[in-house]
């Protein structure tokens, strides 16, 4: 019997330290022992052990299928380089064709990395809550109705991630939603309207009652009314206080219960010194948009819960700064300060900061233009769309998909070059490479060539559903290994994807991730396979709602609504890297409905006095432009 090779070389394909080839098996099973998925072999050659890692990871990415050395993508790539062959365009209509795939959760990415050399290896990053976020989520195991708040910074969209992990961790049904398409993404939910059944909720209670209880087709409205246990709406600041009220009654009517929402917990989440209520517009009369906790019911949800312990600004004098500028009642010093931010700032690493603007067609300029300003070749990258299911189990038809796609940040196709700013839009790193981190763009190449390479590849959770299953077929395969790879020339092979080196100093290979809608009741409606990636020279301030931006330029000179210049400044982290043009303090107002709100629950004084007193605390208060119907909805078109 002969004897066995010695094994010298040990690769990890699934471990702490991600994908790497270690010389020892001490090693490898410290960094693979008990861990959760862990994969790794040995082997006699360190070539034998680079060639099975890069197989191996292209094999997670395509479950089911044989290990080949670049199989990654259902993006069609148009790019300068050779077309891809019959067969591959063969398998991008056939994929079109497929049934659409099981929900997943998108959320949890992990990186396929080579850590620098004396990198330890360590666990995942758990989120540690404040005393004050602690508070919030008690209450909510309790059972309470609770609505939190805080200025921008305060760690509220990471106090609601965890509140919906709880609930998820119960056995109770609970709805997930926001007020507005992409806040409903960011959380994994859908929109309240779209929850509710209600449309754009124009109709009277009455209608919307009869309907769900009377039409067969929306039985499963009904039932997820009575059926619920708790309802969570982010960004509550844009919901309508009539609509609230609506949405109140149809709660009690439909669960046939008379304590408010019929008996159903409520966890709200908001600010409403940032965007406000999108006005309507009834029978061509414009209608004056009102706050939530100006709603007849607004009481049922109790005393707020306010965030004071920012964590995306460190210095406390910034923090200070944003605070005055948040309620529109900034000192002489904050004025000139922030005046002083009228200035060039320069990055030795080339990468430029992100400038907000109030409307998309500004931002699709200015990115377009630096686009193509860039010499070299471009890319393309065209995601692979998919239809989903309604609550009928019908498959969605092709306009349905695109309505419900538009919600999605990351857009339908998107070009490149070399010298590229881009921004991710997916969590990819807790504390590392996070929905917003900034990076340029060093070059194109395959995930085989990466990893050679040491750069890291974003990968989704082998544990969950993959896309990237069909585009690249066994005679493709076949194919491509009867051709030598050019290994400076990575426009050779059609699979060429962006490497990008962020402000950390990290690099990564972008590939394809996951993006899905998903219906009030969990069901893929529609899902895009893209890159996770958006130009980054410049971004719209409503799609900035929410992240976190290292570098920062904006112009305040075109800012018309109260709230904005508030949203875009308080993006930034620290003012060293905030660049502001036209600074003007008669831009940065709050609404005085909000402030007299706000003073009610800050002082416990009443809130007609406060109310009274709002038109005077500020001399920066301009007329009620919120009630400007031609300004909003302006404003909100334009998103």
């Amino acid at each position: 019997m002969p004897k066995a090779s010695k094994k010298s070389y040990y690769a990890v394909c699934i471990g702490r330290e991600g994908p790497k080839i270690y010389n020892s098996w001490d090693e490898c099973k410290q960094n693979t022992s008990r861990y959760p998925g862990a994969k790794h072999r040995g082997f006699s050659t360190y070539q034998d052990a680079q060639d099975w890692l890069a197989s191996a990871i292209s094999l997670s990415s395509n479950p089911g299928r044989e290990p080949s050395a670049d199989s990654d993508s259902e993006v069609e790539v148009v790019a300068t380089g050779p077309v891809p062959s019959k067969t591959a365009r063969s398998s991008i209509t056939a994929r079109k064709q497929m049934p659409p795939t099981p929900i997943s959760d998108d959320s949890d990415i992990e990186i396929i990395d080579t850590p620098p050399l004396g990198a330890t290896g360590s666990s995942p990053t758990e989120i540690v809550l404040s005393p004050e976020q602690k508070k919030v989520l008690k209450k909510v195991e309790k059972g309470e109705n609770v609505f939190f708040t805080g200025s921008a910074g305060t760690g509220k969209s990471v106090l609601l991630r965890e509140i919906i992990r709880y609930f998820r961790s119960t056995n109770k049904k609970v709805a997930i939603t926001a007020s507005t398409g992409i806040a409903a993404v960011n959380i994994g939910g859908s929109t309240i309207h779209s929850w509710a059944g209600i449309g754009l909720g124009e109709e009277p209670t009455k209608t919307y009652v009869g309907k769900f209880r009377g039409q067969k087709k929306l039985r499963s409205v009904w039932d997820r009314w009575r059926n619920v246990h708790a309802l969570v709406v982010d960004e509550i600041s844009m919901l309508d206080g009539g609509l609230f009220d609506k949405l109140e009654c149809i709660g009690r009517e439909l669960r046939g219960s008379e304590t408010p929402f019929g008996g159903i917990q409520l966890v709200l989440s908001g600010d409403f010194c940032q965007l406000p209520p999108v006005p309507n517009k009834r029978d061509s009369n414009k209608a004056p948009a009102t706050f939530a906790f100006e709603a007849q019911t607004w009481d049922c949800v109790g005393p707020p819960v306010i965030l004071k312990k920012v964590f995306r600004q460190k210095d406390q004098s910034f923090v200070n700064m944003l605070n005055e500028m948040r309620f529109g009642t900034m000192s002489e010093s904050t004025i000139k300060a922030f005046k002083a931010l009228n200035r060039d700032v320069t990055y030795e690493d080339g990468v430029q900061p992100t400038e907000l603007f109030p409307h998309r067609a500004d931002v699709d300029r200015a990115n377009n233009t630096r686009l193509s300003s860039l010499p070299g070749d471009s890319h393309t990258y065209r995601a692979m769309d998919i239809p989903g299911t309604d609550a009928n189990g019908n498959t969605l038809n092709y306009a349905q998909m695109e309505r419900l796609l538009e919600r999605l940040v990351v857009p339908q196709s998107i070009t490149l070059k070399v010298g590229a700013q881009v921004m991710l839009v997916k969590n990819l790193e807790q504390g590392s490479l996070v929905n917003g981190s900034v990076g340029t763009i060093t070059n194109f190449s395959t995930s085989k060539q990466a990893l050679k390479n040491g750069i890291s590849v974003a990968r989704i959770d082998s544990g969950q559903n993959m896309p990237f299953q069909t585009m690249y077929e066994p005679e493709q395969e076949e194919e491509a290994e009867g051709k030598e790879e050019d290994e400076n020339n990575p426009s050779s092979n059609a699979r060429v994807w962006p490497v990008i080196r962020f402000t950390n100093g990290r690099e990564m290979l972008c590939i394809p991730l996951e993006f899905t809608v998903n219906s009030p009741l969990g069901i893929m409606e529609a899902r895009r396979d893209q890159i996770p990636l958006i130009l980054a020279w410049a971004l719209s301030i409503h799609k900035s709602q929410g992240q976190t931006l290292e570098r920062v330029k904006v112009d305040l000179g075109k800012v018309f609504e109260k709230g904005q210049a508030y949203v875009a400044l308080s993006r930034a982290t620290n003012l060293k890297h905030l660049q502001v043009l036209n600074f003007d303090p008669s831009k940065v107002t709050a609404h005085p409905t909000v402030l007299a709100w706000n003073d009610s629950h800050s002082t416990g004084a009443s809130t007609t006095s406060k109310r009274n007193k709002a038109s005077t605390v500020s001399n920066y208060l301009t007329d009620d432009e919120m009630d400007d119907y031609e300004a909003m909805t302006m404003y909100h078109d334009s998103f």
